[in-house]
């Protein structure tokens, strides 16, 4: 007797357990995209926007102090008219704009400015203002 004869062929586990597999690394590749979209997310919503990070550096026998700030545009937009400001009544400086994902280090344009509590940035006419405190 021949497996046409009892309609075994419909019931063959060697086509079903093939169909499975397919269907299980669909269902893998598709979480694997999903986790990635949510990993890249979680990264870039809490670092969008104006950000403001100061860098202290000093030499070894603490005679020499290197202070700079580095101010990141996490935007698709341009930001138009950045200054900072080292203080309360330090000098502004004007960097102009600032394109999309683009980055900028500064250091205070003086030896006195070197004390500062403070960074203020301002962009778009004011629109834009971030304090960062040392």
């Amino acid at each position: 007797m021949g497996r046409w004869e009892n309609n075994r062929f419909a019931d063959d586990e060697g086509f079903s357990r093939k169909r499975n597999y397919i269907k299980i690394i669909k269902y893998i590749i598709i979480a694997g995209f999903v986790i990635v979209g949510i990993v890249v997310l979680s990264v870039y919503i809490p670092r969008s926007g104006l950000n403001v990070e100061i860098i202290e550096r000093i030499e070894v026998m603490g005679t020499m102090q290197t202070v700079s700030v580095r101010i990141s545009n996490n935007n698709f937009d341009t930001l138009s008219g950045v200054s900072v400001q080292f203080g309360d009544r330090g000098q502004i400086q004007k960097i102009g704009n600032m394109g999309p994902f683009a980055s900028v280090m500064i250091t205070p344009p003086g030896n006195t400015e070197l004390n500062f509590t403070k960074v203020t940035v301002t962009a778009n006419e004011g629109d834009i203002q971030v304090t960062k405190s040392r």
